[in-house]
């Protein structure tokens, strides 16, 4: 091949993004939905915009590429966030 990658195939990864609004009396408007990896077909819930990036970001990482710094730091202080509310939620519990 001229540029020395892989097959285009190798390289090309398709996700395939349903989102729905719902909304209840108890919990009002909620984002719900799925995104999905349509090659290996590994799934993940979306609940807000950050479950997007955080599905796609490993694929990219694979694919060589570079993640820039802001992308890296939100996903970063997300999982923090997520992890801390987990604890809050078993202490609470108990």
């Amino acid at each position: 091949m001229p540029n020395d990658q892989e097959p285009y195939e190798n390289v090309t990864r398709v996700f395939w993004i349903k989102i729905e609004l719902k909304e209840n009396q108890h919990t009002g408007r909620q984002v719900l939905g799925e995104i999905r990896d349509v090659i290996s077909g590994e799934k993940d819930p979306i609940k807000d915009l950050f479950d997007i990036i955080d599905f796609i970001i490993p694929y990219m990482k694979k694919m060589g590429i570079q993640i820039n710094w802001f992308w890296r730091f939100t996903t970063f202080i997300d999982l923090l966030f997520t992890q801390r509310k987990k604890f809050q939620d078993k202490s609470n519990n108990k």
